[in-house]
């Protein structure tokens, strides 16, 4: 009960801070003195123990007009002050206990009433509802979406988003940090819109949960094939004050800081948080590949790696919400986040050839130097309409994103001898730059028709605009270094999405219901490469013509069980997933000395259809329950990475991308919450899927099972310790042209609490040193193996000191203290 009356306060809080607020400064009214003052102590009455943020409220006699009150402080004291004569009624009442009312009468010879210690009785009943859904659980299984709440979280205390997402039950990381969500790439959201960070750029502890909804209805972008995951930031409504300030430091060369304030008073409400983290990181790689003809090896290439990198990633963030009446709410906030990312890669590499005798050796040294920083702007205006439910809200964000990249890639090159060979060393200096901006407005309208109906409907403009240059310089021990036309370019990027929809919501009976939506959505994508004269652009529907592609229907049909949580669901929906513009030029976007990417300008994009079946059942009387979802995903047009040797020298490897035929998965995913014992979660993740890759155009076709586990378990111990275990298994993957290898890791955390203020929390991220991530392509002409760490194992100690007062007149009765002394200082005001 100790967490749990402090959140159950916020229910009572609400309820009567607006009507103190709107009370005039002063109680007594005109003509009588406002001079006295009550005050007391609220305990529990079976433990004696404080009751604290319990709501104390003084009422005229004979009425429930409010006169004044305030929340008990962490010691169950409060006091009432500037209060007028006459009869009153006292009132304490909290979630958990019975209503104590008592009556109190202010004279001018007792305008200092001490009224002692109030006992208050725990009601029963309300106990046993409160202990149910009281404590906020680390993840909450919903028909339609899963919910993590990353405070629970342990091991991600002083981590990033990236960290946050690997222990999220049905998603997967891979060594270069992208999520995957049932072998997709979901759409990433910042508060339920677009957003240009990566999760990296995040604060675990900004963080106050995460949405993953596997199968978006029509108000969401037709483009979250994928699914969507939506990172929600804390933002606190208590009124008065609150925050935390951060600092850690690990193995690896690690450390970070952070911290958040938030301050609520009366129509006001003020975020501020800012971070700093720096990682260092030393991995190691390894690249087996053998090159064929007719099943026989003409060759091999073997490459050892060792990579060294320092990552800095810092910002902050600023928020206001003005509540202009009680159903109308202005919000503006502020982010600016900014990187610093240095690489270095030693690559030892020996060829051979059909008879196994040394061809070359060699090393290749590659640096790179990224940088660059983020901000988004967003203003927000949301209005509640006197008929219940019926509410509207519209938002503008501008996300402008300005990064710079240099990179050289030194070759050192030496015949079977030993010696330098011809052209050795090669060196190539990549230098570039990008700057984005996006524009996205939305409106959206919930309009209740009755009991059983409501219409949803909105509208949504996004615009993109990005320019990109690249030079690429090339030199060699002969030849002077010059720019090479081939590998530079320049281009410039118009990418708009007009949409708008419309979802009826039926309830059938008080059992069965229904939703029922379409989306229609026109999309426009320009690209120029200027320095080559050359243009690339789609549209559709175009004049009218392939309406196909720019309407996505979705049908969610739910039974529901009475007096349970119990849930039957059955959706499936159209979407769609545009090439992007790396995947469509012509034009080598990276490239080293031994691998090339290039786009593919007659991608045409890929249209999905998504259908689940979701059961949610309790588990016993608890919080315990069973999410199982079957699902299927068909995609029409897949575009899929395609790797193949270079013609003129088959040691080069090309990167592309072609639309397949079509692309099938189907899956069982489980998720389970546990409470075994009263003081122990258990969230228990298992998927199972096939994955069946029809590319066509007289390429390879792959099939083959995957299994994914997961599991994230949660103990509190005495003397207020608690410990984590954090564990996941990603099985074996098909891929176009060969499959991803499995991997497997542990993490162990473990907090102590010293007092409501401090704590500290020791993490070790993968404890037997196991997480490896690697491919095999199997073609014709390549077999190559591949694997490599995406970071080392590392211990992180991170200590949390947080601070706050439930005072909804925080600053009023702040500035009456600076009033009254004004030579007090800083930290001795009764506000604090």
């Amino acid at each position: 009960m100790s967490v749990l009356r402090p959140l159950l306060a916020l229910c009572a809080l609400f309820l009567f801070v607006p009507l103190y607020a709107q009370r005039p400064n002063g109680a007594g009214g005109q003509g009588r003195p406002a001079i006295a003052r009550v005050y007391g102590k609220v305990l529990d009455a079976g433990t004696r123990k404080p009751v604290e943020f319990a709501p104390v409220q003084l009422l005229r006699a004979g009425s429930d007009s409010v006169l004044s009150g305030a929340l008990t402080e962490e010691n169950g004291d409060f006091q009432l002050d500037k209060l007028p004569f006459g009869p009153f009624k006292l009132r304490v009442s909290f979630m958990g206990y019975k209503r104590l009312e008592l009556d109190v009468r202010i004279t001018p010879d007792k305008v200092e009433q001490d009224l002692g210690n109030l006992l208050l009785e725990p009601d029963a009943a309300v106990l046993k509802d409160a202990e149910v859904f009281g404590e906020k659980s680390q993840a909450v299984l919903l028909v339609d979406r899963r919910v993590y709440n990353v405070e629970k979280d342990l091991s991600v205390k002083g981590g990033t988003g990236t960290d946050v997402m690997k222990n999220v039950p049905g998603l997967s990381v891979d060594a270069d940090g992208n999520v995957t969500m049932r072998n997709s790439a979901p759409q990433v959201m910042v508060d339920g819109r677009p957003t240009v960070l990566s999760l990296d750029q995040i604060p675990a502890d900004e963080i106050e949960r995460v949405e993953v909804i596997t199968n978006p209805g029509v108000a969401f972008d037709a483009g979250s094939g994928g699914g969507i995951l939506n990172v929600v930031l804390k933002k606190s409504t208590r009124p008065g004050y609150s925050g935390q300030l951060q600092a850690g430091a690990g193995t690896n060369n690690r450390y970070q800081t952070n911290g958040n304030l938030n301050v609520k008073e009366g129509r006001w409400t003020f975020q501020l948080s800012g971070n700093y983290n720096f990682s260092g990181n030393n991995t190691t790689s390894l690249t087996k590949r053998d090159q064929l003809s007719n099943g026989v090896v003409v060759g091999t290439f073997d490459q050892e790696g060792n990579s060294g990198s320092d990552r800095d990633n810092y910002g902050g963030r600023f928020g206001v919400d003005w509540k202009a009446s009680n159903r109308s709410t202005l919000s503006v906030s502020q982010s600016v986040r900014g990187r610093a990312y240095l690489n270095n890669d030693k690559l030892s590499y020996t060829e051979t050839g059909a008879d196994g005798a040394i061809t070359s050796t060699g090393l290749q040294v590659n640096d790179q130097d990224n940088s660059g920083n983020e901000l988004t702007s967003q203003v927000s205006f949301r209005h509640r309409t006197p008929k219940e439910g019926r509410e509207w809200s519209t938002d503008l964000t501008y996300n402008r994103s300005r990064r710079s990249s240099y990179s050289t890639f030194t070759t050192n090159s030496n015949d079977p001898d030993g010696l330098p060979a011809l052209g050795s060393p090669r060196v190539q200096e990549n230098t570039g730059s990008t700057d984005a901006d996006q524009f996205t407005w939305q409106f959206d309208m919930q309009d209740p028709r009755g009991e059983n109906d409501k219409f949803e409907y909105g509208l949504r403009s996004n615009l993109r605009l990005d320019r990109s240059i690249l030079d690429v310089v090339v030199g060699t021990d002969t030849s002077a270094a010059e720019r090479d036309p081939t590998l530079s370019n320049d281009y410039d990027i118009t990418d708009m999405v007009n949409a708008a929809y419309f979802n009826w919501i039926h309830r059938i009976n008080e059992t069965w219901g229904f939703q029922a939506g379409l989306r229609f959505e026109h999309s426009r994508f320009v690209s120029d490469i200027v320095d080559k004269d050359i243009s690339f652009s789609y549209e559709y529907p175009d004049n009218g013509e392939d309406l196909a592609r720019a309407i996505f229907p979705a049908l969610y049909v739910s039974r529901k069980w009475k007096d349970s949580t119990r849930e039957l669901q059955f959706n499936v929906s159209r979407k769609l997933n545009r090439p992007n513009f790396f995947q469509l030029m012509p034009v080598i976007m990276f490239s080293d000395s031994r691998n090339l990417r290039v786009g593919n300008p007659s991608l045409a994009p890929e249209f999905i259809t998504l259908a689940e079946v979701n059961h949610l059942l309790p588990l016993g009387k608890g919080r315990s329950n069973w999410l199982s979802s079957l699902y299927m995903r068909n995609t029409d047009n897949v575009i899929t990475s395609y790797v193949y040797p270079l013609p003129d020298d088959p040691e080069i490897l090309v990167s592309s991308f072609i639309n397949g035929d079509d692309s099938w998965t189907y899956g069982w995913e489980n998720t389970v919450r546990l409470e075994p014992a009263k003081a122990v979660q258990v969230t228990l993740g298992a998927t199972l899927q096939y994955i069946e890759i029809f590319t066509g155009q007289g390429l390879a076709n792959n099939s083959g099972w995957q299994v994914n586990g997961k599991v994230n378990a949660t103990g509190r111990l005495p003397k207020d310790w608690s410990v984590q275990l954090n564990g996941e298994y990603e099985g074996k993957r098909p891929t176009p042209q060969g499959y991803a290898i499995g991997n497997w890791g542990i993490d162990l955390s473990g907090t102590k609490e010293f007092n409501k203020h401090w704590s500290a929390t020791l993490m070790v991220n993968d404890v037997f040193f196991t997480r490896k991530w690697g491919t095999v392509l199997d073609t014709p002409t390549l077999y190559q193996e591949s694997e490599r760490r995406r970071e080392m194992r590392f211990v992180r100690l991170t200590l949390t000191w947080k601070f706050g007062e439930q005072d909804s007149s925080f600053f009023r009765r702040r500035n009456q203290q600076q009033r009254r002394d004004p030579g007090a200082g800083g930290e001795g005001g009764e506000g604090f």
